[in-house]
């Protein structure tokens, strides 16, 4: 059977997250995310995908056995992690600089990286499709035709001094699900009610599963400095 993963290396899996699960009360928190990110970045290395867990490649490929290895850890100071909708959590804090860089298409991250969201929580729910996926959750707006509202809701409610926003030249694709629910022109606009905005560009590889032309493909970068 053809799937994320093959069949050994699925079986270890489910034992490693299993057994991380059950000796979750000998660990500190700090030491059960380890683990459980170390799990994660080794199964990417042998994932039978193109990079996401959308779908599976239709088709046998080589064995490779799964080596865990642990993550390393870096000691940042004064950092803080919100888990949060990012156009409500920016009603509440202040920064000199918002780096934003939201999906611009159909594809929702949260469908494409559901594996990597099933192994931290353990939930174990119920799988439908072809695919296997967990029922849809954590939708974004960035992700549908209300992405042009969604930014400017965004953009208006940052409380900073300057506006960072990337983005790519793949708007004018070939694919439904690939083109952007967001345009350039629109980005531009919106950010130019904040303040002078500059764009910068260079040359950049682009990744591509389907059919969409990448000719002369950029990264662009949209700065701009908020009027006070």
């Amino acid at each position: 059977m053809i799937s994320f993963f093959d069949y050994r290396n699925s079986k270890l899996i489910g034992y490693i997250r299993e057994d991380i699960e059950r000796r979750r009360n000998d660990l500190t928190p700090k030491e059960y995310a380890i683990l459980l990110a170390s799990l994660i970045y080794s199964i990417d290395k042998i994932a039978n995908t193109v990079g996401h867990f959308d779908a599976y490649i239709k088709k046998e490929i080589a064995y490779h056995p799964l080596s865990i290895q642990l993550i390393k850890l870096l000691n940042p100071k004064n950092i803080e992690i919100y888990k949060e909708d990012s156009n409500i959590l920016a009603r509440s804090i202040t920064a000199d600089v918002a780096y934003i860089d939201p999906p611009y298409n159909s594809r929702q991250y949260s469908r494409f990286y559901h594996i990597y969201e099933n192994l931290v929580e353990w939930n174990k729910p119920e799988l439908f499709g072809v695919a296997m996926k967990p029922k849809a959750q954590n939708m974004s707006a960035y992700c549908t035709s209300s992405a042009p509202v969604a930014f400017r809701d965004l953009i208006q409610n940052l409380n900073v001094r300057h506006i960072a926003v990337s983005y790519n030249n793949t708007y004018d694709s070939k694919s439904g699900s690939s083109k952007n629910k967001i345009t350039l022109e629109q980005i531009k606009s919106i950010l130019e009610e904040r303040g002078n905005t500059v764009i910068y560009d260079c040359a950049h590889r682009c990744f591509n599963t389907g059919k969409t032309e990448f000719a002369d493909h950029k990264e662009l970068l949209f700065i701009t400095e908020v009027k006070r």
